[in-house]
């Protein structure tokens, strides 16, 4: 038992590490010039797929800004190259007390999972990305 123990502890020291090891993370959406106000931005690890990552979003405020989340871990991400998806539902009333949301603006151009139009890298530093620049014929920026 004593040998399982003596290996194992390095292994669980470093997934722990990995698990707080995020930075600040934030950016733009526009969408024909104008802040998306609303749309919620998802981050999706490159080469992941795994469903127990943490879910890593955020919603577009007034100005078109976001910061990243990353599940319970705070504010933020881990480094690496992700693919990044935008939907944008706006609110249309309510019912029982809570939101509707409406058809997607973006008409789900920009959250196709298997061809993502936009891509980010995020640093191991606090990362400021360029805006995303949507329109209704396709990305202008995207890196």
């Amino acid at each position: 038992m004593r040998k399982v123990t003596t290996w194992m502890t390095p292994v669980l020291a470093l997934a722990c590490a990995s698990c707080n090891n995020i930075y600040p993370v934030s950016g733009k959406v526009m969408y024909n010039g104008s802040p998306a106000a609303g749309a919620t931005v998802f981050f999706i690890r490159q080469g992941g797929g795994s469903s127990a990552e943490a879910a890593i979003m955020s919603i577009v405020q007034e100005d078109g800004s976001f910061e990243l989340v990353c599940g319970s871990l705070g504010k933020g991400a881990p480094p690496g190259n992700y693919d990044v998806l935008i939907e944008w539902k706006p609110v249309s009333g309510q019912s029982k007390g809570r939101p509707q949301h409406g058809a997607d603006v973006l008409k789900g151009r920009y959250a196709d999972r298997k061809h993502p139009l936009l891509h980010a890298t995020v640093e191991s530093r606090a990362t400021h990305l360029p805006p995303f620049e949507l329109t209704d014929e396709g990305p202008v920026q995207n890196r």
